[in-house]
């Protein structure tokens, strides 16, 4: 993901553009694929974002997340165009509902959370239409064109995905009909199985699956769990927070707010092992994912469950650029574990 450009919680030394440009670089060297690129009101453009990483990277695709009241689809189109135009390479759409009713409303959505995912629907499809060069001619709710095309249109944005975003059945219904990619922030693997791939696959969906996870690993457990506590600390305004998420309308916050506080309020015995999979990021206030926390082993033998039932996308939350050996390494026991 590309980082923050203000905390409030740490000054940086660089700039942000400067930090920008590094970070796309560092993934790119790791070998990944991608970058998120998240829309947040309070943030940097994510599509003037996007244009300093194609600058920087040689083959690098953003993933650039898209709420549907932020810009009509025929524009999110005529945009991907411009950056195949201009760095010859396709980039990805991250469809979000978006997560906070308060700043939605300050910005005159007033559509409730599945209606919000009636609009993603026809949003996606006139989207995915305009790219594959489809003359779009549609009266929908939300969304009303007239034999329209994108023009001009680079034949590279036949290789753009749309990945949908959620974990309610309305972002499941919607995943069915538009997404290439359905990513969600998992819960443990033999919850997520149940509550979230069985449904989405008994749904129809035949398209390809993400998670968004965060990554603390090294060679020695007790290193991983060092670093993840020093990283994301537990404070009362992390807990406060966590405790407002457990009412929110975002159904995957709200479920992850949920397991967060029964983590912490179920403790643990003094010489027990700590699950690797922990929530005391998204319990700190500074990540909005789980986290897997542990040697490379233990944390690729936890990742490879999600692997084996078909996941072929990790979107990483809250790496720096220190980590990214450890991860890879990882990642590399991960794919061992599941043979593939």
């Amino acid at each position: 993901m590309t980082p923050e450009s203000a905390s409030r919680q740490r000054e940086f030394e660089q700039d942000y553009l400067t930090r920008l440009r590094a970070a796309g670089v560092a993934c790119e060297r790791a070998g990944w694929s991608g970058i998120l690129v998240p829309h947040n009101l309070h943030e940097v453009d994510p599509w003037l974002i996007a244009g300093q990483l194609g600058a920087a990277t040689e083959a690098l695709v953003p993933l650039v997340a898209v709420q549907p009241s932020s810009l009509p689809p025929h524009t999110a189109a005529a945009m991907a165009a411009a950056y195949a135009t201009l760095y010859g390479r396709p980039l990805h759409f991250n469809l979000v509902a978006g997560a906070r009713d308060d700043e939605l409303r300050r910005t005159g959505d007033r559509l409730d959370h599945d209606e919000r995912y009636e609009r993603m629907r026809e949003y996606g499809l006139v989207l995915r239409a305009l790219l594959r060069g489809e003359e779009v001619d549609t009266e929908g709710r939300f969304y009303s064109y007239r034999r329209f095309r994108l023009e001009p249109r680079p034949e590279v944005l036949s290789r753009c995905k749309l990945f949908v975003a959620g974990s309610s059945p309305a972002s499941i219904a919607v995943a069915r009909d538009v997404a290439d990619v359905v990513v969600t922030h998992p819960a443990r693997f033999p919850e997520w199985e149940e509550t979230f791939l069985k449904p989405l696959l008994a749904g129809g969906y035949t398209g390809e699956l993400g998670i968004r996870i965060g990554i603390v690993a090294a060679q020695a457990r007790e290193d991983a769990w060092a670093t993840a506590g020093e990283r994301f600390p537990e404070t009362w305004q992390g807990r406060q927070e966590t405790l407002l998420k457990t009412v929110s309308q975002n159904s995957w916050s709200r479920r992850l707010a949920v397991d967060a506080v029964a983590e912490a309020a179920g403790g643990k015995e003094p010489d027990e092992e700590p699950d690797v999979y922990w929530l005391g990021a998204f319990r700190s206030g500074h990540a909005s994912a789980p986290f897997l926390v542990g040697s490379h082993e233990d944390v690729g033998a936890r990742l490879a469950e999600y692997l084996r039932a078909g996941v072929g996308h990790v979107l990483l939350n809250g790496s720096y650029e220190d980590d990214h050996a450890d991860i890879n390494r990882a990642l590399l026991a991960a794919r061992r574990s599941a043979g593939i």
